[in-house]
């Protein structure tokens, strides 16, 4: 378990830090993915409603704190989203690859909506822009992100678990 959580902080802080430097890097038409979102839906997708909202509120922290702007709008985007893909996996078959793509293109519209919401930032023309090139590239990356969380999570717990 210990090992887990351990695993767990050193990837956020690891996407993290890749996002806010290299982010830009890998925009496309201005538009760069939110990889701590991705993790947030992996974990909820692969550990359940539990571990996808304590994954999404670090990231949200750890995201809001290295960009030093509304720290709690992106905890409460990102712990919606995770919870959300917990929810999710209880109520479609995790092993068919489409559910990571819908969940991530679906939850990519509650975490924008969401994050819009509680920032105030009142950018709802942009937002339209943004949400809708961030759902297609969320939804081209989340199967490899949920290959790549899956195999990590395997080897490091050892066997399948359920989701709670």
């Amino acid at each position: 378990m210990a090992r887990c959580i351990i695993a767990a902080a050193l990837t956020t802080y690891g996407l993290a830090v890749f996002q806010n430097t290299l982010g830009g890097a890998i925009a496309i038409w201005g538009v760069s993915p939110d990889l701590l979102f991705l993790w947030a839906v992996c974990m909820g997708l692969l550990s359940g409603r539990h571990v996808g909202a304590v994954a999404g509120f670090a990231s949200g922290i750890m995201e809001g704190g290295l960009q030093h702007v509304a720290i709690g709008a992106f905890a409460i985007s990102k712990t919606v989203s995770g919870f959300g893909a917990g929810l999710l996996a209880t109520k479609m078959f995790r092993e068919n690859w489409l559910v990571p793509i819908v969940s991530a293109g679906v939850l990519t519209v509650v975490s924008e909506v969401t994050f819009v919401l509680f920032s105030r930032a009142g950018e709802w023309p942009q937002a339209g822009r943004l949400i809708g090139l961030r759902v297609l590239y969320h939804a081209v990356l989340a199967p490899f992100a949920y290959a790549l969380t899956n195999r990590a999570r395997r080897a490091l717990v050892g066997r399948e678990e359920g989701v709670l």
